[in-house]
């Protein structure tokens, strides 16, 4: 409960100087996740509780692993749909040739 508050006070801070805004947060959950500096250090010099920038690492990571599943949704999709593409160009050749030889036959009786 405690935890809670400190960290709703937290973010009422972070909006309040302009550390919230989306390529910010971005910038320092990047920096968190490459960078030679500590999550300490990091909420440090940005003036954040590290519970914030461990939430914002988090909410980061899941809509990542969202975005790369849903793009390999599309990509499976994409690549159904040229199948579908290549086997109908098969079929219509096929039924062409069907016809061809029909008429062909038809033509020798």
């Amino acid at each position: 409960m405690a935890a809670q508050a400190i960290e709703r006070i937290d973010e009422r801070h972070v909006a309040s100087t302009g550390s919230s805004r989306p390529s910010r947060k971005t910038e320092i959950v990047l920096a968190s996740l490459r960078g030679p500096k500590s999550m300490a250090e990091l909420c440090r010099e940005h003036d954040i509780a590290d519970s914030l920038l461990r939430k914002w690492g988090e909410q980061f990571l899941a809509a990542g692993a969202e975005r790369l599943q849903g793009r390999q949704e599309r990509t499976e999709a994409d690549e159904l749909r040229r199948q579908i593409g290549r086997l109908e160009r098969s079929l219509g050749r096929k039924t062409l040739e069907v016809e061809v030889a029909g008429e062909l036959l038809r033509g020798w009786e």
